[in-house]
């Protein structure tokens, strides 16, 4: 941008939508200490009277829609157009612009615009709907874009939150689509310049104008040609390595902020689980909860079983684990006879947490018979609360052939001789040679094979 405004002698200039005002330093810094530059802007994300203060005269704020402004400002050099991306809004800027600069008896000004190429060039954008005029506005929803796709998507599209146009294409829709309309109706020939890089930028200027300034006609020559491509190629990677690098810089610090939440979450119903509960000790919830983390740090495929649920609070804390973290896939299957703790009154302890669902899986009765068939068909991690050594066993027995591999199994008790064991006689049975982790005092952690 910097070459043509020089090499169009700029003097007067006018930069519509300046989001952070990020460009206005160097706008003038580019233009010089003679030029005078308008910015436009209805919302402005910085102050501008701190700019006004600092640029002096050179600089002139209007806190107006551009198609409220361009009418009565005269005639400009240049035009950085980066607003409402709309058709109404760009052509009528183009229109405001011509319009200005016949009526002072100067040429069209270099007209440099933003976005129009995908999402926006063939796209209606509305900050607010209602300053587009209802005959000019497309039919608009909250809703996000694909590339390719002409209608408005449900999920997992750009820009979700923006008023956008429900299709791409046709008439009067898009940034690219105002550009066109406006050359093919300007009297005077035109040169139009696409740029495919950073949303599409596209570059208008008057052939009357690069007639008396040959040099700005070189510089797009050059621009088209094989050595300005290779620089646009560049720049093109350039911003794409400081999109990246910004996209990263956020996406992990909403990561550890949500991490924290979620670990302060889960430490709060620990709490909660071992005030309102008579069973769970916080060493065996910390346990459960370390073995959920290896679980989810190592991504692996299946589902979680609990074994020997008592008054439910290790289902409870899968459960919640499994919302902490977005791990939408995953269901919790709590295996249990429930004879000390009635089956309703787990049921109540879950929905008292908020933690009873379609994706909890109470399963009663004697395991022989309940895991005959296991209801689950692949076990990412299965912990095995207060049961018998003969329960136990069965559990273990039944749910092998389900394991994922390296499925997590935690047992709880292990410190008990016929529970020990039945968990000697499994390992060596299934070959399974690796290291036998204690936890929480009386419980043991290993993985499958």
């Amino acid at each position: 941008m910097a070459p043509i405004l020089e090499l169009a002698e700029v003097k007067r200039l006018v930069e519509i939508g300046a989001l952070r005002g990020e460009n206005t330093r160097q706008i003038l810094d580019t233009v010089g200490p003679e030029a005078e530059l308008h910015v436009i802007d209805p919302v402005p994300d910085f102050d501008p009277e701190e700019h006004a203060t600092e640029f002096g005269g050179q600089y002139i704020f209007h806190r107006d829609l551009s198609v409220n402004v361009l009418g009565g400002l005269g005639a400009m050099d240049a035009a950085l157009v980066d607003g409402d991306h709309n058709w109404y809004t760009v052509y009528n800027e183009c229109r405001l612009l011509a319009e200005a600069a016949r009526g002072d008896g100067a040429p069209l000004p270099v007209m440099i615009f933003h976005d129009v190429a995908w999402p926006y060039g063939r796209r209606d954008l509305y900050y607010n709907p209602d300053d587009v005029p209802e005959t000019y506005r497309q039919p608009w929803a909250h809703r996000g874009m694909l590339p390719g796709v002409s209608e408005l998507v449900h999920e997992h599209g750009l820009n979700p939150t923006m008023a956008n146009a429900l299709t791409e294409g046709g008439p009067r829709n898009g940034v690219m689509t105002g550009v066109d309309d406006f050359v093919a109706e300007h009297p005077e020939p035109l040169r139009v310049l696409v740029l495919p890089i950073y949303f599409g930028l596209a570059i208008v200027v008057a052939e009357e104008r690069l007639a008396r300034q040959p040099e700005l006609a070189k510089f797009l020559d050059w621009l088209e040609g094989a050595e300005g491509r290779a620089m646009l190629l560049e720049l093109a990677e350039t911003m794409r390595i400081q999109a990246m690098l910004f996209q990263h810089r956020i996406y992990f610090q909403n990561e550890a902020e949500l991490e924290h939440v979620a670990r302060r979450y889960m430490d709060s119903l620990k709490r909660e689980l071992v005030a309102e509960l008579s069973s769970p000790r916080r060493a065996d919830l910390n346990a459960l909860h370390d073995g959920l983390e290896i679980m989810r740090a190592e991504h692996l495929r299946g589902h979680v079983v609990t074994a020997g649920v008592g008054p439910g609070a290790s289902p409870a804390l899968v459960r919640a684990h499994l919302d902490a973290y977005k791990q939408h896939g995953r269901l919790v299957y709590a295996i249990d006879r429930f004879t000390d703790t009635p089956l309703e009154q787990v049921r109540k302890n879950l929905q008292h947490c908020g933690l009873l669902d379609a994706r909890v899986h109470l399963v009663e009765g004697d395991p022989n018979l309940t895991l005959a068939d296991p209801p689950v068909d692949r076990v990412a991690m299965l912990s095995v609360g207060a049961m018998p050594a003969a329960d136990v066993r069965t559990v273990l027995d039944r749910l092998a052939p389900r394991l994922a591999p390296q499925a997590v199994i935690q047992v709880e008790r292990a410190a008990d001789p016929a529970v020990r064991a039945v968990l000697d006689e499994f390992r060596q049975a299934h070959g399974l040679t690796g290291p036998e982790t204690v936890i929480a005092d009386t419980s043991v952690r290993w993985r499958w094979k």
